[in-house]
């Protein structure tokens, strides 16, 4: 099985990295998507990378590794414990499967204070308080019909709604 790789870009240039990488005839993904953009005098539509500074390459051997890195714009490849960190087709597939099905796609991270609602399961459409979060997980923290509740949920089960201040009222204590 042939994985893929993410690389670094220097910010803005995913588009312009991953034409010059195609050039060089390394297979190689950069996701886009549509979005509008106002200036002062007119809106337009432009493409923008959905991972901002991330390309997605797969290489045979060190020498193309090597003329990966030379390319202009390439700041280095994401790394994990030492390792290039690899990443299976099916997950490359399931982005293009994503952004196949749906026009506008965000990438935010979910920080400690975030509130977020449950997308599915039993507890969809609850809104709450992040107040842990870990590589793939929330602990999140329910009030409602007078209990309280803390859950942990999976980040791809929340959707981001804001993030709250901390009230001084006293209501979150942990």
């Amino acid at each position: 099985m042939e994985h893929w790789f993410a690389i670094y870009t220097k910010s803005r240039t995913e588009k312009k990295v991953a034409d010059r990488l195609a050039d060089q005839h390394i297979e190689v993904y950069c996701p886009v998507q549509t979005v509008l953009r106002q200036w002062s005098d007119r809106k337009k539509k432009v493409k923008v990378a959905v991972f901002p500074s991330y390309v997605f390459v797969k290489f045979q051997d060190d020498h193309e590794r090597l003329r990966i890195l030379q390319t202009p714009g390439v700041v280095n490849f994401v790394r994990h414990l030492g390792a290039d960190a690899k990443i299976r087709p099916k997950e490359i597939e399931a982005i293009q499967n994503l952004l196949g099905e749906y026009e506008e796609v965000s990438v935010e991270p979910l920080e400690k204070g975030d509130k977020v609602q449950i997308q599915h399961g039993g507890m969809k459409g609850q809104q709450g308080k992040i107040i842990i979060a870990q590589k793939d997980k929330v602990i999140v923290y329910i009030e409602s019909l007078g209990l309280s509740l803390k859950a942990e949920v999976s980040k791809a089960k929340v959707k981001k709604v804001g993030k709250e201040e901390e009230e001084k009222s006293g209501k979150y204590h942990f």
